[in-house]
């Protein structure tokens, strides 16, 4: 079956046809494939980040509303708020790559702002508690569906890498093409 998926790269990575007939694609089509799924897992990795940013701005406005909570400025706090204090997780010992392209920033932001403006957030301190408790939560289901997309991204993508570590076991020389 050819790979013709859909229009969106998503869409075409998730593509069962996506994987098939790995073993006999071509050295060039096979990087490509890879370098797609590369992209859109930065892609989804950018929106995710975008996603988890303004859900802890708004969990913040949440938290400083209850007992005892930080009184100060909502723009006082973001540097704390966007720092915070989960630890980093652990690199897949790849290669770091350019950055996303800009056209792609703007097509996460974009999606994030539809997000937010659907929810009715883009002023968290003229919510009141209900409403900024429903954007908090509508922020954690869309960063769970990103992640989501993005896992399976990364699975596409082992096993691209896996068909081309396999070829470059069997003749290293495809390494250096």
């Amino acid at each position: 079956m050819a790979h013709d998926g859909g229009k969106r790269r998503i869409d075409r990575v998730q593509d069962p046809a996506f994987l098939e007939g790995l073993d006999v694609l071509p050295l060039a089509d096979l990087r490509a494939r890879r370098d797609e799924c590369l992209a859109e897992r930065e892609y989804l990795s950018l929106l995710r980040r975008l996603v988890q940013g303004r859900a802890e701005i708004l969990k913040a406005e949440l938290e400083s509303r209850g007992e005892g909570g930080d009184t100060s400025p909502l723009v006082d706090r973001l540097a704390a708020i966007l720092a915070g204090d989960e630890p980093q997780t652990a690199s897949r010992g790849e290669v770091v790559r350019v950055g996303v392209p800009e056209e792609e920033m703007l097509l996460a932001r974009r999606r994030v702002e539809r997000l937010v403006a659907d929810a009715g957030i883009s002023d968290p301190s003229s919510l009141d508690d209900g409403k900024l408790a429903e954007a908090v939560d509508l922020l954690a289901k869309e960063e769970r569906t990103v992640s989501d997309s993005r896992g399976s991204v990364i699975r596409v993508l082992d096993n691209l890498q896996d068909e081309l570590k396999r070829r470059y076991r069997e003749d290293p020389s495809l390494a250096l093409s």
